[in-house]
Order: structure tokens, then C-alpha cells, then sequence
């Protein structure tokens, strides 16, 4: 049911803010921001000024009486009259956009006070904040009066479908599937824009837009209609320690999806003073391996019937079956995974197989004898030893392997070959000596290729210079020259370098900085305490001579009230006798 609210008349003063709709407008429901101008008149003799109307959006002004025949005019809608309507799922709302109001309704609610909207001129969800939205109202201008009215606060529609539960609303976050290089699936996380149902078919449709994950991104694409089958929601998230040999996961490709793929092994990647766990995974389409971080991992969960299942080995293959032929051959090895240029690796698979491969062939296995008679009863317990065998060199395997483990591949891969002649210099300087330095450099690789090796060299002469400057710093110095210096020293250790020790140096120059600052507060302190103590000091003795100067005119005061007491007693003798002698006196 619709509901009314009276209105002011529209006025179009000067100053006065309105809103503008074009009567021509290839998207309806649009509504400018706009002012009412005044200028002086083009015509030297007309008196009146000319009103213009300047949209906000584009700061462009139109004549009053040219923009009245083609836009429809209305004042602001009252805030009062917005607060009587609350904003929530299904409301038709006008969202403050591009310097104008569009209309649209709230699709979803997020708990810190923001909604998706969709708007069906946009074919599009888009999110705002509370505050830059306000209920729709229309508003009717006739001769006699005016007013805001309603029709329906709420998008029955849209609510009514909302009841029957669907799969899929708009606003609800989903996996799109898409071929990827002709026949690889991939999941590409995506929002449901709108659901509808085509004129000559009874099931629902669906738009949808990419929607990057956070931290990462990808080209994005235009917005896609598809069917049921090509989305699923968003599986649950399920945290994992370690994962097993073989397992199938999926994995965020950045730019591409979730792809499919499955665990091969982990490996440490060490840059600077910094680790990181990686894995490494055999892709399930190209079936090359690839390394990437454990954070971009995730159990592989199959969407069927309405229910995740988790997608398990098959039984003519168990895990790991690959990967023991590869090491039972001993002469086929899998090619070993690549990392970033600087980055230093433990390679764990590498140095398992070699261990294995130096044991079998220092250590030869039995060979089975053939005869006759008990051929096979022979041949079975050569098999069952020859299984005991190896399961005892299997255990030495792994004690192998653990020891090995332990040992760091500190082999560098720069990003870049040494060419220049100044090399041998910088590394015969002193300060190098001193403080021993291997930086990787693997953030140059970001950089173009011919410019890597001087940008090194320029890193390797800061750093001696800094470390220069540290020992030269006086004590006088401001602190902002020793965060400067140790921020230069910041950026040189993501490039690998060691600045521990001059890190440590500056916290301390700074400590005793900060030290030196307080004890001079501590004696501007002390010295206002005592210049307000002397100031007390000289204010009482001025109040001591000042009391001894009124004691010295009390004491004439007194004087004066004794030698005036005295005078009163002899003249009450006076009158004693002169009374005295009247009463004595004869008639």
C-alpha cells in the first residue's frame, strides 16, 4: 500500500538545491544533483538576472528555461520523511552514485553497516554504505499543492523468491566454472548479479560478475549468463596442517582461478632472514609441477547432488605409486622445480632420491638362482627375502634423509650476471670484510634485465656508505636523520643484506638520543624549579620587610590610642569633681 507525505512547493531561487531528470534519458530513474545559479543577464538592458542550473556531476550549467522542457525538476527529498522508512533486504532504495541518486533495492546486508544494491538499468550489484543510501520516494507537483508518496517501500518480487530459498540470489558469492586453454576446468570466484527465467523456459538463469579474491586479481571479465550447472557455492573452509602425498587440492592461480592439482611435496624457501613454506604440486591438466605458496592451498571438494564430496585416489593407484618408481629406477628423476631468482631452497624430494640411489648401488640386490624341482617354492622365498631387504634399507632411507634435512642448500641464484669489473673491488673492500654480505637481489628481478647488475652495485655502495654514515653520526644529530638511515638499511634487507648489526647500532645511538633528550628535560626541569624557588624566596623576604613596616606604624598607632586613653581618664576626674561639687554646693 502506498503511503503519502505532504511537500513544499518547488522553489526555484537562487541557491536553491534541486534534483534533475532528463525526460530523454536512456537510463531511467536517474536523478543529478544540481543547484539554481544566478548570472548577470547577457542583454545590457534587462534588469533580472538569468537563472541556470549547474549539475554536480559534470559542473556543466543550463538555462533554467531551456533545461525545464526537457528534464523534470524536483527539491530534495525531506530527511523526515526518509527516517520513517527503514532500509533493509527487498528495500527499493536511491543510491548516491556518480553525483547523482539511482534507483535500485537492497539485495544483502553486511554486518558493518553495508548493503549490495542491484540495479536493473546497470545489470550490475554494486556495494555502498549505508549512508549513501535513502528510501525511493516519487514526488507529485500540482497547482493546488504538492507531495512525496510510494507506491511499495519493498520489492515484492524479489522477496517473494527470497522465501522459496533459492540456490542461487543475487548478491550471493559462487564459483563460476571456465575452460581454461580448451579443456582445463578452472573456478573463478564470482557474484550472482540477477536470477530469471527465460520467456520459453522453466529454469532460472543466471548473470554473473568475477569477483577477485582479496589480495589478489586477474583481467576482469564481462558480466556472463549461465546456467546452474556452471556455478556452485563457495566451499567451506576447512584448515590443514599438512597435507598428504598425492592428495588432490585445489590451488588460487592469481590471474586464472582455482585450478586442480595434487601435493607433492614441501619445500622452505629462505629469502633473506626471512622462510616461507611452499609446495610443491603436479597441475592435474598440464602435468607439470608448479610451486606455490601453502596459504593458496585448499582440500579438493567435489560439488554433486547438491553436497560436497571429497574427491579420493582411485584404487588402481595408490599414493605415492609415481614417485617410488622414480626412485626404485634410480636413473629417472623428476626435474627439479625452479624458485624465484635469490630465493634459497631445501629441496627435500632431490636429496631423498639421491640418498636412495647412492644406498642401491653400493649395496646390489640378491639374485634370484633358477633350477628345476622347487623353481617356484625358491623363487617365493628369494621374493619374501628380498622384500625384507629392502624394507630394512627403506628405514636407512629415511634416517639418511632426515640427517640430510637438516643441511641448507645455500647455493645463490641471482637474477643477474656478475660482468662489471667493480665486483672484485667492492668485495675487497673493508667494510665487506668486516661485515660479511650476500644479498640475493631477487626483487630486481622485477626490474628490466640490463639495468639489474647496476642497480646491485649502487645497493652495494649504499650500504657501505651507510654503514659509514652510522660511525660518523655526531651526537648533536637530529632523530630524524637516524630513522632515516635506518630505513634506507630497511630497504636494502629485502634485497638480502645483513643489517642487523647497524640496525642494532642505530636503537642504540637512538637510546642514547633519547636518554640525552630526557636528561635535558630533566635539567630545564630542575632549572625552572629553582628559579621559581629563588623567585618564592625574594617574594617573602619583599612580604617580611612589608610586615616589619606595618609593625613599626602599629606601634605609633598604639601610642596614639594610649596617650588619647589617657587624656579621656583625666577628664572623666573632671567631671567626677565637677559633679562632686555641684551636688555639695549650698541652696
Amino acid at each position: 500500500m502506498g503511503r503519502l507525505f505532504s511537500s513544499e512547493k518547488l522553489s526555484l531561487r537562487e541557491g536553491c538545491e534541486v534534483e534533475v531528470s532528463y525526460n530523454n534519458n536512456v537510463i531511467e530513474g536517474v536523478w543529478f544533483k544540481a543547484i539554481i545559479e544566478a548570472k548577470p543577464p547577457t542583454n545590457p538592458s534587462s534588469v533580472s538576472k538569468e537563472l541556470f542550473v549547474r549539475l554536480l556531476k559534470d559542473d556543466s550549467s543550463t538555462p533554467l528555461c531551456e533545461i525545464i522542457h526537457k528534464a523534470s525538476i524536483r527539491p530534495i527529498p525531506p530527511k523526515s520523511v526518509q527516517a520513517l522508512i527503514d532500509i533493509e533486504i527487498g528495500t527499493i532504495v536511491d543510491a548516491d552514485y556518480k553525483q547523482a541518486w539511482w534507483t535500485g533495492f537492497v539485495v544483502k546486508e553486511i554486518s558493518d553497516g553495508k548493503c549490495f544494491v542491484f540495479f536493473d538499468s546497470l545489470s550490475d550489484i554494486i556495494l555502498f554504505d549505508r549512508k549513501h543510501l535513502r528510501p525511493h520516494l516519487e514526488w507529485v507537483d500540482k497547482q493546488i499543492s504538492s507531495w512525496w508518496f510510494t507506491e511499495s517501500t519493498r520489492n515484492s518480487e524479489f522477496l517473494k523468491r527470497l522465501a522459496e530459498e533459492p540456490m542461487f540470489s543475487p548478491g550471493t558469492m559462487v564459483e563460476l566454472s571456465s575452460k581454461r586453454n580448451g579443456d582445463e576446468v578452472v573456478w573463478v570466484p564470482a557474484m550472482v548479479i540477477k536470477e530469471f527465467k527465460e520467456d520459453d523456459g522453466d529454469d532460472y538463469k543466471y548473470i554473473v560478475k568475477d569477483m577477485p579474491l582479496i589480495g589478489k586479481s586477474y583481467e576482469s571479465r564481462p558480466t556472463k549468463t549461465v546456467d546452474l550447472r556452471s556455478l556452485r557455492p563457495i566451499p567451506p573452509s576447512i584448515r590443514v596442517e599438512e597435507y598428504q602425498l598425492e592428495e588432490f587440492i585445489e590451488v588460487y592461480n592469481d590471474g586464472i582461478g582455482w585450478r586442480q592439482g595434487r601435493f607433492m611435496e614441501n619445500q622452505v624457501l629462505v629469502m633473506g632472514s626471512l622462510s616461507q613454506k611452499w609446495c610443491v604440486l603436479l597441475m592435474e591438466a598440464t602435468k607439470k609441477k608448479m610451486m606455490f605458496k601453502k596459504s593458496d592451498l585448499r582440500p579438493l571438494k567435489v560439488w554433486e547432488d547438491g553436497v560436497w564430496k571429497k574427491r579420493e585416489l582411485s584404487s588402481t593407484q595408490g599414493p605415492g605409486d609415481e614417485m617410488g618408481e622414480s626412485v626404485m629406477n634410480g636413473n629417472e628423476f623428476d626435474p627439479p622445480v625452479t624458485p624465484p631468482p635469490g630465493i634459497t631452497t631445501t629441496p627435500l624430494k632431490q636429496i631423498e632420491a639421491e640418498t636412495q640411489r647412492k644406498i642401491f648401488s653400493k649395496k646390489p640386490l640378491p639374485r634370484i638362482q633358477r633350477g628345476s624341482g622347487n623353481d617356484s617354492t625358491r623363487e617365493n622365498e628369494n621374493s619374501k627375502d628380498i622384500n625384507r631387504k629392502r624394507k630394512r634399507e627403506d628405514n636407512i632411507c629415511s634416517v639418511a634423509r632426515v640427517e640430510e634435512d637438516k643441511a641448507k642448500d645455500t647455493t645463490m641464484v641471482l637474477p643477474f650476471e656478475k660482468k662489471l669489473p667493480i665486483w672484485k673491488t667492492l668485495e675487497s673492500m673493508e667494510v665487506f670484510k668486516t661485515v660479511p654480505q650476500s644479498p640475493h637481489f631477487s626483487l630486481l628481478a622485477e626490474t628490466r634485465e640490463e639495468s639489474r647488475e647496476m642497480l646491485a652495485v649502487g645497493m652495494m655502495l649504499t650500504f657501505s656508505g651507510l654503514l659509514e654514515e652510522v660511525k660518523l653520526l655526531p651526537l648533536s644529530e637530529t632523530i630524524s636523520s637516524f630513522i632515516s638511515v635506518s630505513k634506507s638499511l630497511a630497504e636494502l634487507e629485502k634485497h638480502g643484506f645483513n643489517v642487523k648489526a647497524a640496525q642494532l647500532r642505530i636503537y642504540k645511538l637512538l637510546t642514547i638520543k633519547s636518554m640525552q633528550s630526557k636528561k635535558k628535560e630533566e635539567l630545564k626541569g630542575a632549572k625552572k624549579a629553582t628559579a621559581e624557588k629563588e623567585s618564592a624566596k625574594v617574594e617573602n623576604e619583599r612580604k617580611i620587610l612589608e610586615l616589619q613596616r606595618l609593625n613599626e606604624e602599629m606601634e605609633k598607632e598604639i601610642a596614639q590610642s594610649k596617650s588619647c586613653e589617657a587624656k579621656i581618664v583625666q577628664q572623666l576626674d573632671v567631671v567626677k569633681l565637677e559633679f562632686q561639687a555641684t551636688t555639695s554646693a549650698p541652696w
